[in-house]
């Protein structure tokens, strides 16, 4: 961020220092600071689907997906094989609850890079929380354990698996980053959203932040509070 802050120092209108910070600041979970950045590249450069698609990220992060959306349509219009844009849509989709919209969007994306990690991670915690618990795993076994996987990964897959019934593989997933008491906590949570209907688990799932957005890269928690 530093280096960012030094180029627009000595440049104030540079966009690529610009988009450079936004994206320093969407890392953090600073969406406001992030679309900031974003828009001020985008009065100036309106075409910019970086900084299109980095504003779509902005406001998912500040839990207006409505907006993210449309921000990532403009994206796509663009370019309609942008596969992050693609990612970001399906995040938006997912937050509003409108499951097979965001999955169509991923698919389109792994289409384009079939080995996205953030494409798979998040179709198949789409999936899961759709009640296609095998599907879900299918997406997220193959990357839970190779490169540029993470915690939030794992958990995801975690999920999957107890809404498959299979709560030790669960259990022996979250392990992985969890101390046995969180990783029974958690368990308990799953447990409980899989007794739910899909459309109440899509509700509950939708209000925790550990799960919604999944545009940033944090460690779960396993209490299923949504604060």
């Amino acid at each position: 961020m530093a280096l960012y802050s030094r180029a627009l120092s000595a440049n104030p209108q540079g966009i690529e220092a610009k988009i450079g910070l936004g994206q320093c600041y969407l890392s953090l979970g600073a969406g406001d600071e992030a679309a900031a950045q974003f828009r001020d590249v985008l009065l100036r450069r309106e075409s910019d689907v970086e900084a299109r698609r980095g504003l779509a990220a902005a406001l998912i992060a500040e839990g207006q997906p409505a907006l993210a959306e449309k921000q990532a349509e403009v994206a796509l219009q663009t370019d309609s094989r942008d596969f992050r844009a693609m990612n970001v849509m399906g995040i938006a989709l997912d937050m509003q609850g409108r499951h097979a919209e965001a999955q169509a969007q991923y698919l389109a994306g792994l289409q384009v890079v079939p080995n996205d990690v953030a494409l798979r991670s998040n179709m198949g915690l789409s999936l899961a929380i759709s009640g296609q618990a095998q599907e879900a795993i299918a997406q997220l076994l193959p990357v839970a354990g190779g490169p540029g996987s993470d915690a939030r990964v794992r958990q995801n897959l975690a999920l999957a698996y107890a809404m498959a019934g299979d709560f030790e593989g669960a259990l022996q997933i979250s392990r992985h980053d969890l101390d046995e008491a969180r990783a029974q906590q958690q368990l308990s949570y799953f447990m409980r959203l899989r007794s739910l209907p899909p459309a109440e688990r899509s509700i509950e799932l939708r209000r925790n932040p550990n799960f919604f957005p999944q545009s940033t890269l944090r460690l779960p928690q396993p209490s299923g509070k949504t604060n």
